[in-house]
C-alpha cells in the first residue's frame, strides 16, 4: 500500500467538513454531526481503497518465484531485451543485387511476352433508353396524384 494512515485520517477530515457544512445549511446541529461522521467514515474508507489499488498497480507482486534483478530493479522475465547482429552491409548487397536483378527481369519480361490469360472486365451496360413522349407522360402521370 501506498503512504500511511495520515492519509486515510485526511481524508476522513475532509470528508467530515465538507459533509457537515453541507448538511448545516439545512439540518440542526445534531444532524449534521452525525451526517458529518457518516462521511468522515467514508472518505475514509475510499482513502483506503484508493491507497490499497494505487499500490497494487504501481508495486507488482513476486509471484510464482518471480526474482527481482538487483541491476536494473525490474522484475525478471518482466522486460525482454533483444539484440541483434548488425547486418547492414549484407542488406545494402541484396538491395543493390536486387535492383539490377528487377531491371534485368523487366527487360526480358517486356522482350516475351506470353499471353497470361488475364482479360480486363467489360460488363455490358444496363441503360435503357425510353421515347421522350412515353417519359413525359410518365411523369404526367406521377404529378397528377
Amino acid at each position: 500500500m501506498i503512504g500511511n494512515y495520515r492519509i486515510n485520517l485526511g481524508a476522513g477530515i475532509v470528508g467530515f467538513v465538507l459533509t457537515f457544512f453541507v448538511a448545516f445549511s439545512s439540518n440542526v446541529l445534531m444532524t449534521s454531526l452525525i451526517r458529518g461522521f457518516i462521511g468522515f467514515a467514508a472518505w475514509y474508507v475510499l482513502a483506503y481503497g484508493l491507497r490499497w489499488g494505487l499500490g497494487i498497480l504501481l508495486n507488482p507482486r513476486v509471484e510464482n518465484g518471480a526474482v527481482y534483478d538487483t541491476e536494473t530493479g525490474h522484475l525478471r522475465g518482466s522486460q525482454v531485451d533483444i539484440k541483434v547482429d548488425d547486418d547492414g552491409q549484407e542488406l545494402k548487397d541484396l538491395l543493390k543485387n536486387g535492383q539490377s536483378n528487377a531491371a534485368e527481369a523487366e527487360l526480358t519480361s517486356s522482350e516475351t511476352k506470353a499471353p497470361t490469360g488475364f482479360a480486363p472486365l467489360d460488363p455490358p451496360k444496363l441503360v435503357r433508353t425510353k421515347e421522350p413522349e412515353e417519359l413525359a407522360q410518365a411523369v404526367r402521370h406521377l404529378t397528377d396524384k
